[in-house]
């Protein structure tokens, strides 16, 4: 459960995608159930890629297709994505949540192990590509999250700094990425430094409710 804030307003707002802002969960049940049939293997279903939601492409590889190269698979999840983008749908309160950060007057980025390309198309999808200030993908770092290189680019890229930025995300990668990042986590759903349980408490946890 959130509550109002004591602190002052964040510098910055951080957003982890897959989860958070998009439910996609069930367009990339079939493109990983696509690329597996594909090669002669059986499709996963929910069950396995809920369990490894998020980790990444090069984990992907290691846990869903042995032997398979990075970039030939982030071609085919590129393809796969836009064929099943229909499927896409914004999580509940997330696009008014968004906007009335950014009519806040602060920055938002998202930071994704997805690749730039899908979380730029993702987010036309949902309708809010207009107001995110910068992307940070995983294609752009040599190691996606857990690790803090992705919220280190999303900040540069802002112009913030780590002591005053916030990252909403729904995995424990994320709130470990913000933990080695220095920067305060709001888990969506799961424990952080604080945690929200709907989208629309973000705004008085962040004394930002307008």
């Amino acid at each position: 459960m959130s509550r109002p804030s004591e602190r002052p307003p964040p510098r910055a707002v951080l957003f982890d995608l897959d989860g958070v802002l998009a439910d996609s969960f069930e367009a990339w049940v079939a493109v990983l159930d696509d690329c597996r049939v594909r090669r002669g293997l059986p499709p996963l279903g929910p069950a396995p890629v809920r369990a490894s939601w998020g980790q990444g492409i090069a984990a992907d590889v290691r846990t869903f297709f042995p032997g398979e190269s990075v970039e030939r698979l982030a071609r085919e999840y590129d393809a796969g994505f836009l064929e099943h983008i229909r499927l896409v749908q914004p999580i509940e309160g997330a696009v008014r949540v968004v906007r009335s950060i950014v009519a806040a007057g602060l920055p938002v980025a998202v930071v994704t192990n997805s690749p730039v390309a899908l979380a730029r198309r993702v987010l036309q999808q949902l309708g809010l590509v207009g107001s995110i200030g910068t992307i940070a993908g995983g294609d752009e770092v040599p190691r996606g999250k857990p690790d803090p290189a992705l919220v280190r680019l999303a900040l540069e890229r802002l112009g913030g700094e780590p002591g005053g930025a916030v990252l909403v995300g729904d995995t424990e990668l994320d709130v470990a990425a913000a933990r080695a990042a220095r920067i305060r986590s709001v888990g969506y759903r799961i424990p952080g430094d604080d945690r929200v349980d709907r989208l629309e408490d973000l705004l008085p946890l962040l004394g930002l409710e307008i």
